[in-house]
């Protein structure tokens, strides 16, 4: 037999072997807070290799999806989110992995945050701050950065004081970026949700909340400090803080304890990722939401005013003796943080380091 026709069809019967042997890629899309099962939500999966596959699948009534693959290679899996829906787990918004020959078969849960899913009104509010006095705020301003020695940030004020979005005009939040010299102070402050971070215990221990993560958005004024001339009069922003334990992220020895706060400011209200100006995020990039983790300082949220349904929640989990996500003590009062005094802009002169 010619030796050119043998190869061709071992390449064939290999080919046909390693379709046959490619495995399924699955999990489960529900919604963020109750984990009520997302049916008809399309999960996407592409070869990252330049083989040019793509499957998708479409989720049952149990939220659950799988997605033949073709080849032992690697791919990437996204969610098909419909209007006003954004993915909040995995927090990249995307899966990356890859499928190889005798290991477990590669699965992916998703959480999606969407109206669809919201039964009830989440309300919740905001203090942050207490490490260091910055005159440009006239307040007390935590700090975030990637080290103890790297004051990136620092931040402070209050969001929807008293779960009121009246209330001094729905709060103040101030950012100082120390690398660019330049200072945010947002207004017209509103609440956008409250909700739990994925993958640790939910609620928040001082006070007890059954939340440990606020989401806000308003508008605002960036000024440059410090010599910088930049001035940005009418800006618009989006806020997350997490508050993950206590005591705040000082004494926090579990990275995964520690508080965290992502802000993007930008320009144009219809483009927030093509025009930002000051960012707080892990790898810079405002299209996804990773938080820095804060190196000093306090992130609390609070429901006192608030739903009576999430005081219902909160009376609930202090009589039963709710835990820290971290290191498991037992919540035992609220110390409320320091709330930063209203300033003029025309006072700012010099910039805190």
């Amino acid at each position: 037999m010619n030796k050119r026709l043998v190869l061709g069809m071992v390449f064939l019967l290999l080919l046909g072997a390693n379709v046959a042997l490619a495995c399924t890629f699955q999990g489960y899309v529900h919604c963020e807070g109750d984990g009520t099962p997302m049916a008809g939500v399309t999960v996407q999966v592409a070869s990252t290799d330049g083989a040019g596959f793509t499957g998708q699948a479409t989720t049952d009534a149990t939220g659950h999806y799988f997605v033949q693959l073709p080849t032992y290679t690697c791919y990437r899996a996204t969610v098909v989110t419909a209007a006003g829906d954004h993915v909040v787990s995995p927090v990249a918004g995307y899966f990356d992995f890859c499928a190889a020959f005798g290991a477990t078969a590669p699965s992916q849960d998703w959480v999606v945050y969407s109206p669809a899913c919201v039964t009830e009104e989440m309300a919740c509010w905001l203090t942050g701050g207490g490490a260091k006095f910055s005159p440009i705020t006239n307040s007390s301003l935590g700090q975030s950065g990637r080290s103890k020695m790297e004051k990136d940030y620092n931040w402070g004020g209050n969001v929807n004081p008293g779960c009121s979005p009246t209330a001094g005009d729905g709060g103040q939040w101030n950012t100082i970026d120390a690398a660019r010299k330049l200072h945010f102070q947002g207004f017209a402050i509103e609440v956008v949700r409250c909700g739990n971070v994925d993958g640790i215990p939910p609620g928040s221990t001082s006070p007890v909340t059954p939340y440990n993560y606020i989401e806000f958005k308003g508008t605002g004024r960036v000024q440059g400090v410090q010599g910088n001339k930049t001035s940005y009069p009418y800006v618009y922003f989006f806020g997350r803080a997490e508050d993950r334990n206590e005591p705040g992220s000082n004494g926090q020895r579990d990275g995964a304890g520690k508080d965290r706060y992502f802000l993007n400011v930008y320009t144009n209200q219809a483009d927030p990722v093509g025009s930002s100006i000051m960012l707080v995020d892990v790898d810079e990039n405002p299209a996804t939401v990773d938080p820095l983790i804060i190196t000093d300082g306090n992130m609390q949220i609070h429901v006192s005013g608030c739903t009576a349904a999430a005081m219902n929640i909160a009376n609930s989990m202090t009589a039963t003796g709710s835990k820290s996500a971290a290191n498991g003590t037992p919540a035992t009062g609220e110390v409320a943080a320091p709330r930063p005094s209203p300033m003029s802009w025309g006072r700012i002169k010099t910039m805190y380091r």
